[in-house]
């Protein structure tokens, strides 16, 4: 069985408490660490463990507050910030909401939609520029703007190798086509890897899983899990209540929660919401 790897601190270097050098060698080939091996087309081959454990790290350097005192949400725009030239800006990014965000790595022309004439305009994107929908600006919104804020700190952070090359960007770009008519559920769902076939499907993968765990880090789930636990003898009621906690603590859907809760098997693998959000067994 896998082991979550140990990082160790002395082989990164600090610079102005700039955190970037330390997240991104995270998931880079540090001997002293471990060794990622990618595909031929630059897709890193990263188990789930790897990416979970990552995260979590990666929350306690940058939030270790969160650890240490009450249990909060991440502070995203602080984690973005510790990034050495990353940032998020809000944008149109498409006219039925189906495009929710990019991570732009070589910057250049990027289309948009003007929303006041509704057509499609291009822009100047400065390189490591992650792009938002605008339309998730909303307060209503909050929990799928910090997944997909997170989903696209995931792919800045794991597939640039992937990603400064034309030719695998053109079949990322097909790819996103194909799945742009995804159910709303379906975007927080960490897929069974058998079903994955293209290097779209392993990058969304990753990309889900490093949002989940970095929005709702393992110990801080489980924390919670056994502390709403002493309440309840039974065990639909708990899981119900669990599901609604950790999207109050946490800032995420009932959906990502849910999808969480079973990603860490804190329900069994048969568990599922019906159409009012109640999880039945």
């Amino acid at each position: 069985m896998n082991q979550p790897f140990t990082i160790n601190y002395d082989v990164f270097k600090f610079s102005g408490g700039v955190m970037y050098d330390i997240i991104e060698n995270m998931f880079c080939n540090v001997d002293k660490i471990i060794k990622i091996e990618y595909t031929k087309n630059g897709v890193p081959l990263l188990a789930s463990w790897m990416i979970d454990d990552a995260a979590e790290r990666i929350v306690r350097a940058v939030c270790p507050e969160n650890f240490r005192s009450q249990i909060d949400a991440t502070d995203l725009r602080k984690l973005l910030k510790s990034l050495d030239g990353w940032h998020y800006t809000g944008q149109y990014l498409s006219s039925n909401g189906t495009l929710l965000g990019a991570a732009v790595f070589k910057g250049g022309n990027i289309a948009v939609v003007d929303e006041a004439r509704q057509k499609d305009e291009m822009i100047t994107v400065k390189p490591n520029t992650i792009l938002i929908d605008r339309g998730l600006y909303k307060a209503e919104c909050e929990h799928i703007f910090r997944f997909t804020l997170a989903h696209e700190i995931g792919h800045a952070l794991m597939h640039r190798k992937f990603c400064m090359t034309e030719e695998n960007m053109k079949r990322y770009a097909e790819g996103s086509r194909q799945r742009f008519l995804m159910d709303a559920e379906s975007r927080f769902e960490i897929r069974d890897r058998k079903k994955l076939q293209s290097d779209y499907d392993w990058l969304e993968w990753q990309a889900n899983a490093f949002a989940s765990a970095v929005l709702m880090p393992n110990s801080l789930v489980r924390k919670v899990a056994a502390m709403v636990r002493e309440g309840y003898s039974s065990e639909i009621e708990y899981y119900n209540e669990l599901n609604i906690t950790l999207m109050d603590v946490f800032r995420v859907s009932e959906v990502a929660a849910f999808y969480r809760m079973k990603e860490l098997k804190i329900v069994p693998p048969q568990a599922k919401r019906v159409n009012n959000g109640v999880i039945v067994v």
